[in-house]
């Protein structure tokens, strides 16, 4: 393994030599490097790298965003171009709840990696929002297939779902974050 090297100033962890006059996260000069001794073993540092939960997190999130755009659209939209949206709208709606629970299990794993257990604190708050975002993005699929391209034509109980969807979403990413340089060393 490589000598491993930190910027002083930002965090930011390299390995030593691919450092050159600053440091390519904030720009503070190279002489604001000390050398680093990663805590986490290479083993579990290798699966945190593998970034399994925050890559399955971006479809989940992608999805939402674009279903509350796509249906704010469509309630200015008429025509053949209508049901094009409804045609995107209805396949996203139906991955969604696959993504969620793809995140979910992501999540889990990456708590396991990372704090050894996943029943912290943080962890629990994420777990029942992460329920909550699944049992929102099967209501948004439901609202789909029960009333079909009306419930994109207005704002209403669709778009109060979707909305609150991406509250969660928030949340969770807020949290998340704060926990991305958390872990146990070993």
């Amino acid at each position: 393994m490589a000598n491993l090297i930190r910027c002083k100033s930002c965090g930011y962890v390299t390995e030593e030599g691919k450092v050159h006059d600053v440091c390519p996260a904030c720009g503070v000069p190279a002489k604001m490097f000390e050398p680093y001794a990663d805590p986490v073993s290479p083993d579990r540092r290798m699966l945190l790298k593998l970034d399994i939960h925050p890559i399955m997190v971006h479809f989940a999130v992608a999805f939402t965003a674009s279903l509350l755009i796509l249906h704010i659209a469509s309630i200015f939209i008429r025509g053949g171009l209508l049901d094009n949206i409804y045609s995107t709208v209805k396949l996203l709606a139906l991955f969604l709840p696959l993504t969620v629970i793809l995140s979910f299990l992501g999540g889990l794993f990456d708590g396991k990696i990372r704090f050894r257990k996943i029943m912290t604190p943080l962890l629990k708050t994420k777990i029942l929002l992460s329920s909550l975002f699944f049992i929102l993005s099967a209501a948004v699929l439901i609202l789909l297939v029960k009333f079909g391209v009306a419930c994109l034509m207005t704002p209403g109980l669709l778009t109060a779902v979707l909305i609150v969807t991406l509250g969660v979403v928030i949340k969770l990413a807020l949290i998340g974050t704060s926990l991305l340089e958390a872990k146990f060393p070993g």
